[in-house]
């Protein structure tokens, strides 16, 4: 009969499989369909003390070498979660910024308003006291009210002191306090 011929490479780490989980040589062959001297050919070297003590420096030699791996896989690891830890800060940021721009786009809206607001002022109170047109009719020289008058000086306030039928009362200097002219009921303009 003729000598079979068997793939030793691709034998041997199956021999060696069965091995590990506790088969003897002859399961072994048994399971592979060789011949128990074949098993020994295939797995003899892998189980001499010299062979174990290889295979032992080996594995050593392997296990540094993932040591090393999973020592810079967690650098990596921690350098990720510090990125990510800033990517949710900066996505709260953005959060804050959108809100920010929300608020900003209100205030422009209301500055706008403002701004309208004291333009129609600067001109209400420029057409009352005369700057664009020949102003209210109330205004003296000075520009002082001759329609309003008070019974007592305001602390803080440009008056001055004038004589109403024998009693003294004070009038107000609309120049130096226009937003008290603009609103005036009693605007009339000179001239009518």
């Amino acid at each position: 009969m003729p000598r079979k011929i068997y793939d030793n490479e691709k034998l041997r780490p199956e021999a060696l499989r069965l091995r590990r989980q506790g088969l003897s040589y002859r399961e072994i062959a048994k399971r592979l369909g060789c011949s128990v001297y074949k098993v020994h050919e295939l797995i003899s070297d892998h189980e001499s003390p010299r062979s174990r003590l290889k295979q032992a420096i080996e594995l050593a030699d392997r296990l540094d070498a993932l040591a090393s791996k999973l020592k810079g896989l967690e650098e990596q690891i921690s350098k990720l979660q510090s990125f990510l830890s800033n990517v949710k800060m900066l996505e709260g940021l953005a959060g804050e910024v959108l809100r920010l721009r929300k608020e900003v786009e209100i205030l422009n809206w209301k500055l706008e308003v403002l701004v309208d607001n004291i333009g129609w002022i600067q001109g209400s109170v420029a057409m009352r006291l005369g700057d664009d047109q020949d102003g209210c009719k109330w205004l003296d020289g000075d520009c002082y009210c001759t329609c309003w008058s008070w019974d007592e000086k305001i602390e803080g306030w440009n008056m001055r002191p004038d004589i109403v039928e024998g009693r003294t009362v004070y009038r107000l200097n609309v120049k130096k306090h226009p937003l008290i002219c603009t609103a005036c009921s009693a605007y009339e303009p000179r001239g009518q």
